[in-house]
């Protein structure tokens, strides 16, 4: 039975809210994966705070209408699925990819279509680096340890004059008497 435009707006427009909350979607051909995996994946990506929706291109290409996707009209075409990020766009993209690698540990990047991040498009490759990155508390710490190591070594030498000077006077008091 065909939808009626009004439903497909409302459609549309769900999916546009989608894209606007969201920090990462990535797109993927679903061809050949059975039920059971797609189940695991969708458990995997709600865990990881994303979401994966399957539904027809062209109503995801007027969602996308009015970002970069509009240009990479190639993406949206044979069977897409959208798998979107509301949080750590990094995991999300790790469990995406780690789940293609166990698909085709020859080509993992095969079924990536692409990616809209933060009025971006991505190509496969760029996902792939995504996926790779440390978690967010590994990078958050290693940036404060770059912080903090000048303003340690600083502190150091600041503490370490002091007790120069006394280690000094008390050689000299030393040798004097």
């Amino acid at each position: 039975m065909r939808r009626s435009w009004e439903e497909k707006g409302k459609l549309i427009s769900s999916y546009a809210e989608r894209i606007q909350r969201s920090s990462l979607v990535v797109f993927f051909d679903f061809t050949g994966i059975d039920a059971q995996a797609i189940t695991k994946l969708r458990a995997d990506l709600k865990d990881a705070e994303g979401e994966m929706l399957v539904g027809k291109n062209t109503l995801f290409y007027r969602a996308f209408m009015n970002t970069v996707v509009a240009d990479h009209r190639e993406v949206l075409t044979g069977p897409t699925a959208f798998a979107f990020a509301y949080g750590d766009p990094v995991k999300v993209a790790k469990i995406l990819f780690d789940f293609m690698k166990e698909l085709d540990k020859e080509k993992p990047l095969s079924k990536i279509k692409g990616a809209y991040m933060q009025g971006r498009f991505l190509k496969p490759v760029e996902v792939q680096a995504l996926a790779e990155l440390p978690p967010k508390e590994v990078l958050v710490s290693k940036l404060m340890g770059a912080i903090q190591g000048p303003i340690y070594a600083l502190v150091m030498a600041l503490k370490s004059a002091p007790q120069k000077l006394v280690l000094t006077l008390k050689a000299i008091e030393e040798k004097k008497s």
